[in-house]
Parts: C-alpha cells; sequence; structure tokens
C-alpha cells in the first residue's frame, strides 16, 4: 500500500519540559491530556496517510468519521506501550517501526511529518535514516537548525525577538531568573496597570499561567499570593518567568484573542488562517473560531503583516512548518502579540477540516468553530456510538446539507469530556448548532 505521508501525533512532548517538572497527580493528568487530544489528528492533512497516535483512536469513531467526510486510505497506529513520548515509543517498538519501513519504502516521496519537531521527532527522523530510507520532512527545521523549534516557541525567545526586530509593541514586562526578580517586577506593574500575568518559559495552553489582578487581591499581600503560585509546582522556580502587564480584553472581537497561522515550506511563508481563540478569564485555550464576522478585516491585516515579518525571520533562522501569533485586542481597541507557537495549534485541524468540506478560502464563505476539550457529564465512560445516538440529528452533514458537528476527541470520554467542531455556512447558523449541540452534553 502507497501513502503520501506519516504523521506522528506528538502533543505531549512539547509539553515534556512542563511535565517533568510537575508534581505527580497534575504531571499524570496532563500526560493523558495531551495524549486523548491527538484524536483530533484525523482532521489533519490529506488522505493516504498513516495517523500514529499515542492511544489507538476509537474504531467505531473513526470509522464513522470516515464515511462522513470522506477520508480515504488512512490508517491508525499505535505503539505497544506509550509514556510521555509517542516518538520514542515508536523507535523502541520494532514491530511498529517495520510497518513504517515498509511503508517508506513502498512509498516514493512520502513525508514524514508531526505535529512538532521536538528533539523526540528529530531522533526519529536520524533513526529512520539510519537504516537507508528516502523520504521528506518538510515541516522540520532545516538541518542544524533544529534549536528553532524551541527557542522561538518559548515566552522569552518570543519576547527577546520581538523586541529587538521591533516588529510591535508587547505589554510592558521581562523575563525572570528568580524569585527576588518576579517580585520586584511584578508589585512594579501591579501598581501601574492593576494587573500581572505570571507566565512559565514553556507554558503551554493555561498551564503554567497566573493572573494577578489588584481588584482581586483584596487584603491579601502579593507576595503571599505569588509565593503560593511559586511553590505550587517545581516549573515556577526551575523555569524562567515571564512577567508582564495584564491587558483587559475586549471580548466583543476575536473573543479579545485574535491569532493568526502561517507555514514556512522551502523557501515561502504561506499565509493560512485568521481565528479568534477561546480562553478563558483564567487564560486557559480552548478552541477557535474561523471565518466571516470573526474580526474586521483591518485587524486582520495588522496580524497577516505581523505574522510575514515574524516568519520572514524564523525562515532566515532555519526553522521550517507551522506556527502562529497570539494576540490580545485591549479594551482601548489596541492589539499586542503575546507569543509564538512554533508547531501545528489547537486550531489547525480545525482549519484543515474546514479546507477539506469547503476548499482553501472556506473562510470567505463558510464558518468553522469547535473546543477541543469540554463538559459531557452525561457521556461520562461512555462510548463514541452511546454519543452518537444522542446527538445524531446534529452531526455532520446535517439533513444532507454541508452544516453540523463534528466530535474530533472521544478517548477524553472517559473522564465525561470530547472535543468537538462546528461547520456551517455563517457565524450565527454554526452558533445554533453548537448551542443545540452543547445543551445535548450535559
Amino acid at each position: 500500500m502507497k501513502y503520501k505521508s506519516i504523521f506522528l501525533a506528538n502533543i505531549a512532548e512539547i509539553a515534556r519540559p512542563l511535565t517533568q517538572l510537575m508534581m505527580g497527580a497534575s504531571r499524570e493528568h496532563e500526560i493523558f491530556e495531551d495524549h486523548a487530544f491527538c484524536d483530533r489528528f484525523m482532521f489533519a492533512q490529506n488522505d493516504e496517510r498513516i495517523l500514529v497516535t499515542p492511544l489507538p483512536i476509537e474504531a467505531a469513531f473513526w470509522e464513522d468519521t470516515t464515511a462522513r467526510i470522506g477520508m480515504k486510505n488512512w490508517i491508525n497506529l499505535s505503539p505497544k506501550v506509550i509514556q510521555e513520548s509517542v516518538c520514542q515509543a515508536v523507535a523502541e517498538d520494532e514491530g511498529l517501526m517495520r510497518k513504517l519501513t515498509e511503508a517508506i519504502r513502498e512509498s516514493p516521496d512520502i513525508e514524514i511529518l508531526a505535529y512538532s519537531a521536538t528533539d523526540e521527532f528529530v531522533e526519529l527522523v536520524k533513526k529512520l535514516k539510519h537504516r537507508g530510507l528516502v523520504f521528506r520532512t518538510p515541516e522540520m527545521p532545516i538541518e542544524g537548525s533544529e534549536w528553532t523549534t524551541n527557542f522561538f516557541g518559548s515566552k522569552s525567545g518570543f519576547r527577546q525577538t520581538v523586541n529587538s526586530l521591533r516588529l510591535a509593541d508587547m505589554p510592558e514586562g521581562m523575563v525572570c531568573h528568580n524569585t527576588t526578580e518576579v517580585l520586584g517586577l511584578a508589585r512594579y506593574i501591579l501598581d501601574k496597570h492593576g494587573g500581572v500575568v505570571l507566565k512559565t518559559n514553556r507554558g503551554l495552553a493555561g498551564a503554567g499561567l497566573k493572573i494577578i489582578k489588584r481588584a482581586d487581591l483584596k487584603e491579601k499581600n502579593l507576595n503571599d499570593v505569588i509565593n503560593e503560585i511559586l511553590a505550587s509546582e517545581p516549573f515556577w522556580t526551575k523555569e524562567l518567568i515571564a512577567v508582564e502587564a495584564l491587558v483587559e480584553a475586549d471580548l466583543t472581537v476575536a473573543g479579545g484573542n485574535p491569532n493568526v497561522e502561517l507555514k514556512i515550506e522551502g523557501d515561502k511563508v504561506e499565509r493560512l488562517y485568521f481565528c479568534g481563540m477561546r480562553v478563558t478569564k483564567q487564560g486557559e485555550f480552548r478552541g477557535v473560531e474561523i471565518g466571516e464576522g470573526t474580526a474586521p478585516k483591518e485587524m486582520q491585516e495588522i496580524l497577516f503583516k505581523w505574522g510575514a515579518e515574524w516568519g520572514e525571520y524564523l525562515k532566515m533562522t532555519g526553522y521550517r512548518g507551522f506556527f502562529d501569533m497570539d494576540c490580545i485586542l485591549g479594551k482601548d481597541k489596541r492589539i499586542w502579540p503575546l507569543e509564538s507557537n512554533t508547531r501545528r495549534t489547537g486550531g489547525t485541524h480545525l482549519y484543515e477540516l474546514g479546507v477539506r468540506l469547503f476548499g482553501k478560502n472556506f473562510a470567505q464563505t463558510h464558518f468553522v468553530a469547535g473546543n477541543n476539550v469540554t463538559e459531557a457529564p452525561k457521556f461520562y465512560n461512555k462510548k463514541y456510538s452511546d454519543l452518537k445516538v444522542a446527538i445524531e440529528d446534529l452531526l455532520y452533514p446535517m439533513n444532507g446539507k454541508k452544516e453540523g458537528v463534528l466530535v474530533t476527541v472521544t478517548n477524553y470520554l472517559v473522564e465525561g469530556k470530547l472535543g468537538y467542531g462546528v461547520v456551517g455556512p455563517n457565524k450565527t447558523r454554526v452558533e445554533e448548532i453548537e448551542k443545540k449541540f452543547l445543551g445535548k452534553l450535559a
């Protein structure tokens, strides 16, 4: 059987620098959550693909989704033993390595891709090449530039580079090396701006982020609050910490958190999509919204301009692959860049779903939105087949039309949670379908 690509679903590897500095229970839960999220890569890339996930995707979910969106010649493989790293697990699973080796040899010009070009992914690529296999890695930094993924994807790397390039103003702040610096800078910023944000250097999706508002302190002492945060997990004292001014978001546009995603392949920096990010009050990322009505064209062009300039610099350093730029829109309508993820993101699969169903320019004619994780207590420890019965009338394609719900994560049902996407002709229709869907989960 010939395939166009092999995709390694390695979300947990990008969190590894953080999870290795977490305490037991929170560490295990973060790893499981990242593994469960890998279900969503069913919607990534094109047909004729091998998808390697840390946890096997439920067969009924796979088969039903395959039929609904017309997936062709896809197979799902998983290593026998999995801990944090799917790439390491693959490398140590000789049976799985034989299957991948055979597929590569039978498929000229096959691509090997991953959620992120982590150190573990780079090592797996080297091991496959050592077997004399020939394949392409278009989303991996060029040889000698593998460092770019970790550096520019960190809070300190982004802040340093944006300031050096004079790309745009960031919220006032600095990167701190110890508790004394954190306490001092946090006091200064809180007094000046009324709110301060603490971010661990390699935090993600809200993990390793704390927001402190002067109004919420009441009678509490700031130093006591910060010391309590720093003592909550080892990563707070073993990682660099970015301390910056809190920007109160204007939630009426792009959810207050506009974002652009681009891709570098070869010598080209390509625009992919603009989205509004769904972020909780605690700063935890949940999902995205893509399409007309998300934000004014002027805002989109500003972000794409920043993204293109950032991408040209990344390209020059040897980075290749997906990257984004997270921003925040203040209540004064000013846009501030916050960070960059040098990898695919929690919205890439919904963009790729939109492209599959409606074409590359779908954001001009359709609307796509969704969450990577949402509470579904009614389906605690249930299977996809149970969920399907309850939401059948809302599943894509609803009544034969190109609209409806597509479940994206089911491995999380063991904890009564799931991921989903909703597609439709416009924002109003998507919100209507989504409201009905969420009402069936409680």
